[in-house]
């Protein structure tokens, strides 16, 4: 087993391109929206076929989600992929 000082090793492996803040860059960089909320609201009002808006749901994970009431009074959500824009629920 070899010994390097501590400093010798971070620069070694911030010269390969790895470590936790590369790891870290690329996650954020997969869970960036590519949709704003508002264009993901309208994916959704056209998936919701004239039912009336409610609001909008705390969610994680890379998703909008969006509750509807439709005109018989049924609740549903509606949840838009924020990088894609797919639709589904309903």
């Amino acid at each position: 087993m070899a010994w390097a000082p501590l400093s010798e090793a971070s620069a070694q492996d911030r010269g390969r391109g790895r470590g936790p803040d590369r790891e870290q860059s690329r996650e954020r960089e997969r869970e960036r929206p590519s949709i704003s909320a508002g264009e993901a609201l309208s994916i959704a009002r056209s998936r919701a076929r004239g039912a009336r808006f409610v609001g909008t749901m705390a969610s994680g994970g890379g998703t909008y989600v969006f509750r509807f009431e439709s005109p018989e009074g049924r609740i549903f959500d509606i949840t838009v992929d924020a990088r894609t824009g797919r639709a589904g629920g309903g």
